[in-house]
């Protein structure tokens, strides 16, 4: 377990040094710079801007400098928001994107693994058809284009919930359905095909024919093996939704991490763009492997390591 998590930190490192050279060489290609695109400088203000944020020197030199701050966890100063550093902007907004991105996933996985465990069930059938086809709808329909869509039945029609903010509870059941939809859906076509898989193993049929309870049949022999394929997309489910929440958190002004990407990349802040990209990707990178541990939780057969039990 230990060799096995070793290996994995490096790869992490390897990975996030790959990621972060690619951002920064990809925000060096775009042309201008945010001093130059909209707002209207004198030549000499925009040279000490420039000589303050270190880009009047070389690319190689920039990329040392952004390097070696990366490795000190120090992600230097906003370019819009010169009063806060990006730490500081992560460490304010990412529990806010967390929190809702956590709603949106228990919601997900919830109605996900329920909706696909119907349909396995009543294969071929009245509910089968029904969850499928909100399914397809599900996964047909951007979270951005649900979201209006929300606000104006549930928000300006019918005046159930708030349109905006955050803070209360009923302000969180709009914007975590919106991110919750698609997820929702590729679960539940994952969950039923998976269940679909397992009903027809032989163990299932000697649990039948011992006369076990079918509700103890479902949540002891065949729920345990068929949730295992959702399982494996939680990690990059979890990084989904947080992803997008940029824009769903300025659908619903929701003070997150996605209302200073956008502000961000409209700004050209360069330091803003590239820590949250390096903290998406380790945050990507972490679920991976906590998913891969929660395998062998699951599922004692699979062994972390890579080998096989006997």
């Amino acid at each position: 377990m230990l060799r096995f998590i070793g290996r994995r930190v490096v790869l992490m490192l390897l990975s996030l040094w790959v990621i972060a050279t690619l951002t920064f060489v990809l925000m060096k290609c775009i042309p201008g710079d945010p001093f130059t695109s909209e707002k209207k400088y004198p030549p000499q203000t925009i040279a000490n801007l420039k000589a303050e944020y270190g880009l009047d020197k070389s690319i190689p030199e920039q990329y040392v400098t952004y390097i070696t701050n990366l490795a000190k966890f120090d992600l230097g100063f906003s370019i819009n928001n010169t009063s806060r550093t990006v730490n500081e902007m992560l460490s304010d907004s990412f529990p806010v994107s967390a929190e809702l991105g956590a709603y949106s996933v228990l919601l997900a996985l919830c109605a996900g693994v329920l909706m696909g465990i119907t349909a396995a069930l009543w294969q071929n059938r009245l509910p089968d058809y029904v969850m499928m086809i909100l399914a397809v709808i599900g996964i047909s329909v951007p979270s951005f284009v649900l979201a209006p869509f929300l606000q104006k039945y549930f928000g300006l029609e019918w005046k159930i919930l708030p349109l905006a903010g955050w803070g209360d509870p009923p302000q969180i059941i709009l914007p975590a359905a919106a991110l919750a939809l698609g997820q929702v859906a590729l679960i539940a076509r994952l969950m039923r095909s998976s269940m679909l898989d397992v009903v027809t193993q032989d163990y299932i049929r000697t649990a039948r024919a011992k006369g076990l309870p079918p509700w103890r049949v479902i949540s002891r022999h065949t729920l345990r093996n068929a949730i295992i394929p959702v399982v494996t997309i939680m990690g990059p489910a979890i990084a989904a939704v947080l992803t997008g929440s940029f824009v769903i958190e300025k659908i619903f002004s929701i003070p997150g991490m996605g209302k200073y990407f956008v502000e961000s990349i409209t700004n050209r802040d360069y330091p803003v763009i590239m820590g949250t990209t390096i903290f998406y990707a380790s945050f990507l990178i972490m679920m991976n492997l906590l998913v891969d541990l929660t395998y062998g939780w699951i599922d004692p057969r699979i062994k972390v390591g890579g080998r096989e039990g006997r």
